[in-house]
């Protein structure tokens, strides 16, 4: 089924290794993925949100649609998001391929709770040093 999917989580450092013979504790520069914690589907104002917000942290992208690709959030951005979801005032969404514009007042009611702990678990996870994103396929 055609349509858009959303996902927030976080990358966690890959924890040190003691070499046990040497005693040589080495530091992996690989951050694993986690399982998405949070996903969405047709949820075209956090979707609209979310893409305002990648293009003003990466003008130079303007010209490729945000797609297939992670958004990093820092304290600010989900503490901005979290004021928006309280306030009902997520960004209006003209359209997209398939995301669900037509009934996206009714996703923003259905998903404000689910907003809502996302931006209590993403602050958890940047106060616990975790890389959070959100990211999106279409």
């Amino acid at each position: 089924i055609m349509g858009l999917d959303q996902y927030g989580s976080f990358l966690q450092k890959e924890p040190e290794i003691k070499d046990k013979e040497t005693n040589v504790t080495y530091l992996p520069t690989a951050e694993k993925e986690t399982e998405s914690d949070f996903t969405w589907r047709k949820h075209a104002r956090l979707q609209q949100y979310m893409m305002e917000l990648y293009y003003n942290k990466y003008p130079d992208k303007h010209n490729r649609p945000f797609n297939c690709e992670k958004l990093f959030l820092s304290k600010e951005d989900v503490l901005d998001l979290q004021k928006k979801i309280e306030d009902e005032n997520l960004p209006f969404c003209e359209g997209g391929f398939f995301w669900g514009h037509q009934f996206q007042e009714e996703s923003c009611k259905e998903y404000k709770e689910q907003d809502l702990q996302f931006c209590k678990d993403a602050l958890k996870w940047l106060d616990e040093g975790k890389k959070v994103y959100y990211e999106c396929w279409w």
